[in-house]
């Protein structure tokens, strides 16, 4: 990092990652010893099993956060930002879908997908991918 545009780029990466690890450590919990709640909060029932499998999943990605957050290197954290955005928006617009398809108030865990994952998650790495390239950096 040789410029303070690009230092804070690289700040803002660091602090995404790390919005992203507690993000996914917190659905690593609820989905691998609470399954029941994707039962109770969304429209898709519970599935004790798929839960599991994602919370497994989950661990995967925080490992490698984690990685990169210890390195610090900021091609490093780009390309965990890169992904960790691309999951974002994917992970988002199926809670979306499913809420347009089925709405209720009582489906928590797709208002949350919408807002925390897709709006906040999605919307924050990408702002920061785009700051990078119109920067320069790539």
């Amino acid at each position: 990092m040789d410029d303070g545009k690009s230092d804070r780029i690289g700040r803002g990466y660091f602090w995404y990652l790390v919005f992203m690890l507690v993000a996914c450590g917190g659905a690593f919990v609820w989905q691998m010893f609470m399954p029941w709640m994707g039962g109770m909060f969304t429209s898709w029932g519970e599935a004790a099993g798929w839960q599991r499998e994602i919370a497994l999943w989950n661990v995967g990605l925080i490992t490698a956060i984690i990685v990169a957050l210890a390195r610090r290197e900021r091609a490093l954290m780009r390309i965990m930002t890169i992904q960790s955005t691309v999951l974002c928006w994917l992970l988002g617009i199926n809670h979306l879908i499913a809420l347009a398809g089925s709405f209720s108030w009582e489906y928590l865990i797709h208002i949350m997908g919408v807002l925390e994952v897709m709006l906040l998650g999605g919307i924050w790495g990408a702002v920061l991918l785009v700051k990078e390239i119109k920067g320069g950096r790539r």
